[in-house]
C-alpha cells in the first residue's frame, strides 16, 4: 500500500479544503472562466509554504546562482521525502528528449507502492512542442502519488509570457532564484556565517564578501571549512584572513579576468595552479560559464540599440569588472560565446560523469576563446 501519509490529495487553490485534488486542466483552450493566479515563492519563503498542506502538483525553480538552486531543490526533495515521496526519478532533458519516458514513470505505480518525486532538469530555459504536449497531457489529470519539480535555468519574459506557460502556472509553484548582487552580498555573508554558529565583525564579514566577489558557492564552502577549524562564537578579520583561502597567489575570479583582457599565458598559468592546489571543477567552470552568459547577453542588447551602461546594469556586473567586460565586448562575437558555452557543456558533463574525460582541458579551451587566440602558448 506504500506509505498512507505520502497520499495526500493537492490542494484546492481557490482555498475550499485543503485536502482536496486540483481536477481543472491547464487553460490551453479558450474558456470563459478565468484562470486562476500563479503561486510565484521567493526562496525563503519555501520552507513556510512546504510545512501548509498547499501543495500544488507542479514546482518550478528557475535561475542561475548554482548554490542558491542547489538549496531551493534541496529543499524541495527533503520536504517531499518528509511528505512520503520516497521514490525519486531524474530525467535531463537534452536535445531529442523522450518524452513518453515521463509518461511512462507518472503512470507507473512504483514496485512498493510508494510516492514519487518526478524531477525535469533542463539546461536552457525552453521547451519543445512535444515536451509543451506532455506536461499540459500530464497536468490536465496530476496523480497524487507524484510529485514534478522543474529545474530551469534563468527564464526570459518571453518564455514566462507564452500562453503555453501561463496555462501550467496556474497548477505550479514558481520560484525564481534571483542573483544576489553587490550590495546584497555582505548581509547575505553576514547571514551565513551567523548561520552557523558566529558572531563576525563588519570587517570580518567585508573581508570574506570581497574574497568571494559574488561567487555564492565559494562563500558557502568557506564557511564550511571555517566551522572545521574555528569553533563557534565572535569572528574577526584575522581568523578570516588566516582560515580562508585566498588560493594562494591566484583565484577564480583573476584567472576569468587575466582571460578576457587577452592575458592568456597568465590566465593559463592560474587555470594550473588551481587544478594542482585541488580547486573545485564546478566552481571554474561557474565563474567561466557565467562570464560567457554575461557577455552574451550585454552584447545582445547593445546590438540591439541598449546603451551600455544599461546593459551592464541589467546584467547586475560590478562597477570594478565594467571595464574589462568593455574591452571584452570589443573583441568577442555571438559565435564566441555560443562556442564557449558549447565546451562549457561538455566540461559540466565531464563533471557529473556522463561523458568521458576531464573538463580541464574544455577550460583550456573556453580560456582560448574568451582570450581570443587561436592556439595554446607554451608554458613558461
Amino acid at each position: 500500500m506504500g506509505n498512507p501519509g505520502a497520499r495526500k490529495h493537492y490542494a484546492n487553490r481557490n482555498g475550499a479544503g485543503s485536502c482536496q485534488r486540483i481536477n481543472n486542466a491547464p487553460a490551453t483552450n479558450k474558456t470563459t472562466s478565468t484562470p486562476e493566479p500563479a503561486l510565484k515563492l521567493r526562496a525563503n519563503q519555501l520552507q513556510q509554504h512546504f510545512s501548509s498542506q498547499q501543495w500544488l502538483p507542479l514546482y518550478i525553480i528557475s535561475g542561475d546562482d548554482p548554490l542558491l538552486m542547489q538549496e531551493a531543490c534541496d529543499l524541495v526533495r527533503k520536504s517531499a521525502r518528509e511528505r512520503g515521496f520516497s521514490e525519486r526519478e531524474l530525467f535531463q532533458v537534452e536535445t531529442g528528449f523522450d518524452w513518453s519516458d515521463v509518461l511512462a514513470s507518472a503512470n507507473s505505480m512504483s514496485l512498493f507502492g510508494d510516492s514519487k518525486l518526478i524531477e525535469l532538469r533542463f539546461p536552457k530555459a525552453k521547451i519543445d512542442d512535444k515536451g509543451k504536449k506532455a506536461l499540459t497531457q500530464y497536468l490536465e489529470n496530476p496523480s497524487p502519488d507524484n510529485l514534478l519539480l522543474i529545474v530551469f535555468p534563468k527564464m526570459e519574459k518571453r518564455f514566462t509570457s507564452t500562453q503555453w506557460f501561463k496555462a501550467i502556472e496556474t497548477q505550479s509553484a514558481l520560484c525564481q532564484i534571483w542573483p544576489i548582487d553587490e550590495k546584497q552580498l555582505p548581509q547575505w555573508v553576514r547571514q551565513r556565517l551567523m548561520s552557523a554558529g558566529y558572531q563576525p565583525t563588519h570587517q570580518a564579514v567585508e573581508l570574506l564578501a570581497e574574497r568571494v566577489q559574488g561567487n555564492l558557492l565559494a562563500a558557502a564552502q568557506e564557511v564550511e571549512k571555517l566551522t572545521l577549524f574555528v569553533e563557534p562564537g565572535p569572528l574577526d578579520e584575522t581568523t578570516i584572513e588566516s582560515c580562508v583561502s585566498d588560493h594562494a597567489r591566484y583565484n577564480i575570479f583573476d584567472l576569468v579576468d587575466e582571460a578576457v583582457q587577452g592575458n592568456l599565458s597568465q590566465s593559463l598559468k592560474m587555470l594550473h595552479f588551481l587544478k594542482a592546489s585541488g580547486s573545485e571543477p564546478t566552481l571554474i567552470l561557474w565563474a567561466l560559464a557565467k562570464e560567457l552568459r554575461t557577455l552574451e547577453a550585454i552584447s545582445y542588447q547593445v546590438e540591439n540599440g541598449t546603451p551600455a551602461a544599461r546593459a551592464f546594469r541589467d546584467n547586475r556586473v560590478w562597477d570594478s569588472r565594467k571595464p574589462i567586460l568593455q574591452k571584452a565586448l570589443g573583441k568577442l562575437t555571438s559565435k564566441d560565446f555560443q562556442q564557449g558555452l558549447t565546451i562549457a557543456k561538455h566540461a559540466d558533463h565531464t563533471i557529473k560523469g556522463l561523458a568521458i574525460g576531464t573538463p580541464w582541458n574544455y577550460f583550456e579551451d573556453i580560456l582560448l576563446i574568451l582570450a581570443k587566440k587561436s592556439v595554446l602558448p607554451p608554458l613558461t
